[in-house]
């Protein structure tokens, strides 16, 4: 089983990102279309599962996990989600006995200057 976690700065879909068609995210560092594909491409290479968007499905639209402190947009929930824990598939299958994800979340109270934590509850 592995666990790959940590600020990877991509915002992999467009619900990771709070103006999706804000024109100068083309050029922005984590929203480029060529660093979001790479992304989906690593996901399936490895074999690995965004445990929060397995976990959450829809509902993890809205919940982002960075903000930029200089437009200060964490009053306004106006950021990115580039902070993952990204599971092999052992871990996102539920078997008697055997390690695996519970749950995986955001958590926004928990923000130190620009990034909420991020939490994966495994059992």
């Amino acid at each position: 089983p592995v666990v790959w976690c940590g600020d990877l700065n991509v915002a992999h879909l467009d619900e990771d990102i709070w103006n999706v068609g804000a024109k100068h995210l083309i050029k922005t560092p984590g929203t480029t279309k060529e660093e979001r594909e790479s992304f989906t491409h690593m996901l399936a290479e490895a074999s690995l599962s965004d445990t929060f968007r397995s976990q959450h499905g829809q509902e993890a639209s809205g919940w982002f996990s960075y903000y930029s402190v200089r437009a200060g947009n964490r009053q306004w929930n106006r950021g990115l989600r580039l902070d993952y824990f990204l599971a092999s598939p052992p871990l996102m299958q539920a078997k008697q006995g055997a390690l695996h994800v519970v749950d995986s979340a955001i958590l926004s109270d928990f923000v130190a200057l620009d990034h909420a934590a991020v939490a994966l509850t495994l059992s």
